[in-house]
């Protein structure tokens, strides 16, 4: 109990600081490639998610290994041209905030350096063994609303902040078609979230189970998760989905620092060649730009944090000490402004702001007084994402498209897979990773070999059928060739044939597979087309040994989708994926 409230009482004095972040302390200190369109989706993978991401060698230097959030891919090619400056062998890696939390946990038993996550909060309830040290800020962005600036004008809110109530008025109405990232594996979507269910409350001034177990309040943001049209395991994978899939989306909630990257475009660093890649954002590729709305009543501030886990390494003490002292730097905040990250909590020196990433014209305002929202202790968290997850998000309708050809039976891929299918279908490992199903889930399994199998359908939360689902994946025994595009196929006609079913879901098609296969990715971009089901993203899995990723990667680059790749862990890339529906 004492520990929760000490916890409750940090995350209030976290956010109540009006401070320059250079001077920003953590009080608990002491214990994708390609140029836009569907190939942009995959940027964030590029952008050394696996980690590859490195300076050049420096004697006995040891590599020092920093956990980010996807939004700072597009800080990573400024990082990187000073680690190799100072000989520092610096790698990148990309996670969600609740993922890094997790890892946190592990103390200093984790390949993790330095932990880079959006919010203060996570380091709050993630770091129990008090072993990450220094954690300052590096830049804060808001969370914010980006839509078509015709619909905002349209809307009146170029002039005039909507409330979220307007907000979700005008979305429930059919006036845009948004998209957010989940609110339990993403922080944008989860900053998002308490924010509503804040401004749903009428603002208090202190946070309360009352306020979780209100029924008008959750019926209310119920309501605002089932006005998404589109979801996202990242915020910087959404940042390029909207841009992939400008016909169908008007906007998204993102961080204002994406809104930005968004409209002008932003640098990675491909993780196989080291080179920087541009990523044309919407302005160079001729399409509408994104205009910044702020909600009256419903923004939170990510503050980005950068935190060293204190492993009593003297060589990695000196790269993270160097390495914090250059971010906060005037040489680095100027050019994370440059790239549309703020250097002030509240509002900022608008002559300090870089006019082509903070276009007065798009709306932003970096000028606005923004009050940072206070975050409810964990226990009150904790509840809210529950809830999120359990009861009140747009449920999922995800079609596994399983391998069982004959090569899953040799590389061990078959195993793989029921491990994977078990985190989602047992209830305590799901509750455990966030990921339990709502009673309005609906799981489909399509298993292929050299053709489509019979296929398995449940519906729901219920432990009893999520076994049974469990024990029919377990019985599956195909063999044989491999067509894994029949089994999209397959699972393109299941969707068809309930189509009317899934309104009111996030569809989506999961492929399982070591992705050595026959048949053509042609027939199955041509059927989605015949069926109208050119919406529904196809997300790809790999598994096993032998690995055929430039298939995989084909099929979810032009299905909509992102390629997962599952060589060194795969249950966190299957926890990843599943994140995304």
């Amino acid at each position: 109990m004492k520990e929760t409230i000490r916890k409750g009482v940090l995350l209030l004095i976290c956010f109540g600081v009006l401070a320059w972040i250079a001077a920003c302390s953590d009080s608990n200190d002491s214990g994708q490639k390609g140029q836009g369109g569907s190939n942009n989706q995959n940027a964030e993978s590029s952008a050394s998610e696996t980690g590859s991401g490195s300076a050049s060698p420096s004697g006995e230097l040891p590599a020092f290994l920093i956990h980010a959030g996807s939004e700072m891919s597009g800080l990573e090619p400024m990082i990187m041209t000073w680690a190799q400056k100072m000989g520092y062998p610096i790698h990148m890696a990309y996670k969600g905030s609740i993922d890094m939390m997790r890892m946190m946990a592990d103390g200093t038993n984790t390949p993790t350096d330095a932990y880079w996550p959006a919010h203060s909060i996570w380091f709050i309830l993630g770091d129990t063994e008090h072993v990450i040290k220094n954690k300052r800020s590096m830049m804060v962005s808001p969370i914010v609303v980006g839509l078509k600036e015709r619909i905002v004008k349209r809307l009146g809110w170029d002039k005039t902040d909507p409330t979220l109530e307007a907000f979700l008025e005008a979305a429930q109405k059919g006036e845009f078609k948004f998209a957010k990232t989940s609110s339990t594996q993403s922080n944008s979507g989860a900053l998002f979230h308490l924010a509503a269910w804040w401004a749903f409350a009428g603002k208090p001034d202190l946070w309360s189970m009352d306020i979780v177990n209100n029924s008008d309040i959750q019926a209310k943001v119920k309501a605002m998760e089932g006005s998404v049209s589109a979801t996202s395991g990242s915020s910087g994978w959404l940042k390029s989905k909207l841009i992939a899939d400008t016909d169908s989306l008007d906007g998204m909630v993102n961080y204002e620092a994406m809104i930005s990257e968004a409209n002008v475009g932003w640098r990675t660093i491909d993780k196989h060649t080291r080179k920087e890649v541009m990523h044309k954002g919407l302005k160079a590729l001729g399409r509408e730009p994104l205009h910044v709305v702020y909600l009256q009543d419903a923004t939170m501030m990510a503050d980005h944090p950068l935190g060293y886990v204190d492993k009593g390494n003297a060589a990695k003490a000196k790269i993270f000490e160097a390495l914090q002292a250059f971010l906060l730097s005037t040489e680095a905040q100027k050019e994370m402004i440059r790239l549309g990250r703020r250097n002030r909590l509240l509002a900022m020196d608008a002559s300090l702001a870089d006019d082509n990433a903070f276009n007065p014209d798009d709306g932003f305002d970096v000028g606005r007084v923004i009050a940072p929202i206070q975050p409810p202790r964990e226990d009150v968290l904790m509840a809210i994402l529950d809830l999120y997850q359990e009861e009140l998000r747009k449920p999922s309708a995800t079609f596994w498209v399983i391998d069982d050809s004959g090569s899953m039976y040799k590389n061990g891929g078959k195993e793989a897979v029921q491990a994977a299918m078990s985190i989602l279908l047992t209830p305590s490992k799901a509750r455990q990773f966030k990921l339990q199903p709502t009673a309005k889930d609906i799981h489909g399994v399509i298993p292929f070999s050299n053709r489509a199998g019979e296929g398995l359908l449940a519906k729901g939360n219920d432990p009893k059928m999520l076994a049974a689902l469990m024990e029919g994946i377990r019985k599956i025994q195909l063999g044989g060739g491999t067509d894994m595009y029949a089994g999209v196929m397959a699972a393109l006609e299941v969707i068809k044939a309930r189509e009317s079913e899934l309104t009111d879901h996030f569809p989506a098609i999961a492929v399982l597979s070591d992705g050595i296969s026959d048949g053509s990715l042609d027939s199955v971009l041509k059927r989605r087309k015949e069926l109208n089901l050119t919406h529904i993203p196809v997300h790809t899995l790999s598994f096993g040994s032998g690995v055929n990723e430039k298939q995989l990667n084909e099929l979810a680059a032009l299905c909509g989708g992102r390629y997962f790749s599952g060589k060194k862990d795969v249950a966190h890339a299957f926890r990843k994926m599943k994140g995304y529906n």
